[in-house]
């Protein structure tokens, strides 16, 4: 199903990583799984699992875990530490995405991501992936300097030099929405990730679209 408010001309499109770009799922599990070994946690469920996948990991390992303090922040530093050694390989990229990316900016549209994931392991993905060339700008959060989602995209657009009201972040949950609600630039939901599921999820939150496939989301941006 497809679910348009209205059209417009972008000059900036910003992406989610999780569920938007890509299917991270796999990379996220085993680094979970790897938690559980190093901490000695018992074994959360698959549908705990995917509650992980576009939160920040903090607030997950809390919620799944009930860890605060400095086992917390152990938790997020062995996510992170198999991520970067492995987790990065453990995914696959929707097919169509790639197309989409290319299409864009052969029409002149600026394209980033802005990501809740650690800023190296981002790097990383895309490196290993072959595709850092096709983004102007990629941005995640490091520990030295943890943003939130709205923080993400107002680096995007002044880094670009591209006003709000041209920007639109593309994501695929509530985390996204607020984010671009709160950063005051417009957003598009697709239901093919890990959090909405259908549009009328979507319309919880403000959005211009709504879309359950990577061609019916190329079509209304190109």
């Amino acid at each position: 199903m497809i679910v348009v408010k209205k059209m417009k001309k972008y000059k900036l499109v910003i992406f989610d990583m999780d569920g938007t770009i890509a299917d991270t799922s796999p990379g996220i599990f085993n680094s979970i799984r790897y938690v559980e070994e190093k901490m000695g946690l018992p074994e959360i469920t698959y549908e705990q699992m995917y509650s992980h996948v576009g939160p920040p990991m903090e607030e997950s390992y809390n919620r799944n875990f009930g860890l605060t303090g400095d086992e917390l922040k152990k938790a997020v530093m062995y996510h992170k530490e198999y991520a970067i050694k492995q987790g990065f390989k453990e995914l696959k990229i929707y097919d169509g995405m790639l197309p989409l990316i290319d299409e864009l900016r052969k029409n002149g549209i600026k394209t980033a991501v802005a990501t809740l994931k650690a800023h190296a392991t981002i790097i990383k993905i895309f490196e290993s992936f072959g595709i850092s060339d096709k983004f102007d700008e990629v941005i995640g959060v490091s520990q030295d300097a943890p943003k939130t989602k709205a923080q993400l995209l107002e680096h995007c657009v002044e880094k670009l030099g591209v006003s709000k009201t041209d920007a639109v972040l593309i994501g695929d949950s509530k985390y996204d929405a607020i984010g671009a609600e709160q950063a005051g630039i417009d957003f598009i939901a697709v239901t093919y990730g890990f959090g909405f599921k259908s549009a009328a999820d979507a319309d919880e939150y403000a959005n211009v679209g709504a879309f359950d496939s990577v061609e019916k989301l190329k079509s209304f941006l190109v």
